[in-house]
């Protein structure tokens, strides 16, 4: 190689070099106003929690002297926003490993559970001394968890650490945690006999722990009991049937399989929970009223009696209807089955009766306070009343209200149903029913 080409090739790595240097430095300074970028977002994030969680923590002193109801509702909706505003920031922070879930519940209920006894008073219940006192409770841990986000706030100010720091793995190494992973780890110990909330809400702490009321005492089955379950459930010879596994939590099963089909068996009593066949379905040849009655008509031949169609929708060449159990004029929408048909052939392709093994059950009978027409009463002079029926319908804590649905048309010809309680006659739920070759339904 000659003199003159190895300085052209020196130049070259030179230039090279430089780029590449360049290019490194140029991508140095991005990640880092990135990561000063990712910085701010952490800290107003952590700035905004703690502003919410000392909001919330005024607002509960207040809801202990609130005594008419437009102070409660007002101060129900102040703690909900509150609450949700508190969790989005949190859900902003690297919580690493602290085990923050008691923190996020806190958050969920506080509101949940002030609009709780609101609803109570609005239908004419008092406030327990036992539930002023949940209240106290509940603002003593909003205190805590405001001091320890008022603390974190001072100690990253007087450190200078950032809190991003708290995600790199070498931070994570340390024997000493990070000042606001430290501070994370003292605000989950506070939080760790966080009590158990029960009222009717989502977020109640009874939720998770509900059982299916319709297998109650029903004795656990053998798992070769629970194949010949599936098998007469999908009308298929006994060998066809695999087992695949079992599911654990507050409704336990078998599963199986039949070709790409599964079903899930109940280990209490052997009751069908959840089938579906995943198949294609071809070009469609049946419409509403054929598939509801091969629905029926798969309902009748395993045994399911009692069930009243209510709702339907149309996709993927599948009627999915809705049926609740009933008795008489009266109709349980909690004791809920879903069976999808396909309408191609009729084939039952999916199944549900999640809803019913929860919910069904022997209800003690109720005396409704209000009749139909006095409760009507309550129906907005809005609307025109078509027809009206008894219910039973879920609440947002997954208990049950006796209501009286309303069918009427609104001012410009919409359907609207309405429920009205049938003890206090205050409006329980108000739905819009959608119509369309793909079916009914409510929003």
């Amino acid at each position: 190689m000659t003199r003159r080409r190895k300085i052209q090739l020196a130049s070259v790595l030179a230039a090279a070099f430089v780029a590449l240097a360049g290019s490194a430095y140029a991508g140095y300074v991005l990640a880092g106003r990135y990561r000063g970028s990712l910085e701010q977002t952490y800290r107003r994030a952590l700035s905004d929690l703690n502003d919410y969680v000392a909001a919330i923590e005024t607002t509960l002193e207040k809801a202990v002297y609130a005594n008419t109801l437009p102070q409660q509702n007002g101060v129900a909706a102040k703690l909900i926003r509150e609450a949700s505003g508190a969790q989005a920031a949190l859900a902003v922070l690297p919580a690493g490993d602290s085990d923050l879930s008691n923190v996020s519940r806190f958050l969920s209920q506080v509101g949940e559970y002030a609009l709780s006894l609101s609803s109570k008073v609005s239908a004419g219940g008092t406030v327990t001394e036992e539930e002023y006192e949940t209240l106290r409770e509940l603002g003593g841990y909003a205190a805590a968890l405001r001091g320890k986000l008022a603390d974190t706030e001072s100690r990253i100010l007087n450190t200078g650490e950032r809190i991003g720091e708290a995600l790199s793995t070498g931070n994570l190494e340390k024997a000493a945690p990070s000042a606001f992973q430290g501070s994370l780890e003292e605000t989950a110990e506070e939080f760790a006999d966080y009590p158990t909330l029960i009222y009717d809400g989502p977020f109640s702490d009874h939720i998770g722990q509900m059982e299916p009321k319709f297998l109650d005492g029903k004795a656990e089955i053998l798992q070769g009991n629970a194949q010949t379950a599936a098998a007469a459930f999908w009308g298929v010879p006994h060998g066809g049937v695999t087992h695949t596994g079992d599911t654990a939590g507050g409704l336990p099963t078998y599963n199986f399989s039949y070709g790409d089909a599964r079903v899930s068996i109940t280990k209490a009593g052997g009751y069908a929970a959840s089938m579906i066949d995943p198949r294609a379905v071809g070009e469609t040849s049946l419409g509403y009223e054929e598939a509801l009655a091969r629905a029926k008509d798969f309902l009748e031949q395993r045994g399911v009696s009692g069930m009243r169609e209510s709702y339907y929708v149309i996709h993927d060449g599948k009627c999915v209807i809705n049926f609740a159990y009933s008795e008489g004029d009266l109709i349980f929408y909690p004791d809920l089955i879903k069976v999808a048909v396909a309408l191609d052939n009729g084939q039952i392709v999916e199944y549900d009766a999640t809803g019913y093994l929860m919910n069904h059950h022997n209800r003690p009978a109720q005396q409704p306070a209000l009749s139909v027409q006095e409760a009507q009463q309550n129906v907005s002079p809005h609307l025109t009343v078509q027809d009206a029926r008894p219910c039973v319908i879920p609440t947002a804590g997954s208990n049950e209200a006796l209501c009286y649905e309303y069918h009427c048309l609104g001012e410009a010809g919409e359907e609207v149903l309405v429920y009205l309680d049938a003890q206090t006659g205050l409006e329980r739920q108000i739905l819009i029913l959608t119509r369309s070759d793909n079916g009914v339904l409510t929003r």
